[in-house]
């Protein structure tokens, strides 16, 4: 772990900002740290060793999509193309409820914000917004559900307070 105090002149005691000898510690203490970061081929700034730490990660990722993608074409038969336009996850998900196999329900008109969690309660009322449906009326189907499978966790504070004294949790 990084100790704080090591960034600042004299190991942590007070030194004014502007004092080139705090500047100087700092920057030998910059110089030091990057010396022990090495890219593949040479040694690298902060800003580069950086980089590069963002290059293998979205190497990663790359690599476990394509793998995702592999697995989903072996299984369905279908081209990567269509992996690709397809979120197999969501759509999985909302198939399970619909079918059943899943306690939950949808609070939104076509399988749209689909609830079988207090999580997805707090996913869904955050999401309310972004949606083109009525709000209101989406906000009462988020709450008729959370009651319904006393998900009411997932609710807001602010919503579970005005439920508590009797109101419909809606802003008034």
């Amino acid at each position: 772990m990084l100790n704080l105090k090591d960034s600042y002149a004299n190991g942590g005691s007070h030194v004014s900002a502007n004092s080139q000898e705090a500047l100087d510690y700092n920057k030998m203490r910059r110089a030091k740290k990057q010396g022990q970061v090495t890219m593949r081929d040479s040694y690298a700034s902060t800003e580069d060793a950086m980089n590069e730490i963002r290059e293998r990660k979205m190497m990663r990722g790359a690599s476990y999509r394509e793998s995702k993608m592999a697995d989903y074409r072996d299984r369905f038969g279908l081209t990567f193309d269509e992996c690709v336009s397809t979120n197999f996850a969501d759509a999985e998900y909302r198939r399970a409820i619909k079918e059943g196999k899943m306690k939950g329900e949808f609070a939104g008109e076509g399988m749209s914000f689909p609830i079988a969690s207090p999580e997805d309660v707090r996913r869904a009322w955050t999401s309310v917004g972004r949606s083109d449906q009525p709000t209101e009326k989406l906000q009462r189907n988020i709450i008729k559900i959370a009651l319904k499978h006393n998900w009411t966790n997932g609710l807001p504070d602010e919503v579970r307070k005005r439920m508590k004294k009797g109101g419909s949790g809606l802003p008034d």
